[in-house]
């Protein structure tokens, strides 16, 4: 099947993910107290919410779309094959680069709410010292 199975097995892979993720949520006895009905009032602070994806979603689709545009012109150079070679490893250079510091952010950010939430704002301060020398070191 070529590229189209491929890309059919992969939407395929996320669909089943998502029905076994929502009948275990649905039946998971570990899940029971934390399961609600959905109603009007999960959706009444939206537009808060919408005014923040947004934006942030276009930023994503932006970044995406830029690097889709440098391959597509580093097909007009004038050695196409080893100038799209060179630009994707670049671009896995620059993704690596990039989601090391995001993943240490990510978990700085779950440490410094876990510490507020727990009313412990020295320690949330520790944890972004630490982050901090992490990612700067």
């Amino acid at each position: 099947m070529g590229n189209a199975g491929a890309a059919l097995s992969v939407s395929i892979c996320d669909w089943v993910e998502v029905i076994v993720l929502g009948l275990y949520i649905k039946f998971s006895p570990s899940c029971e107290k934390t399961r609600a009905p959905l109603t009007w009032e999960a959706f009444k602070g939206i537009g808060s919410f919408m005014s923040l994806a947004v934006p942030s979603a276009l930023m994503i689709c932006l970044e995406w779309w830029s690097y889709e545009l440098l391959v597509l012109l580093s097909g007009i150079l004038p050695n196409p094959a080893l100038e799209t070679s060179v630009l994707s490893i670049c671009i896995s250079t620059v993704v690596l680069l990039y989601n090391l510091p995001y993943g240490i952010g990510t978990a700085a950010s779950v440490r410094v709410s876990n510490e507020l939430g727990a009313g412990n704002p020295e320690g949330a301060r520790l944890v972004v010292g630490v982050a901090l020398s992490i990612v700067v070191c």
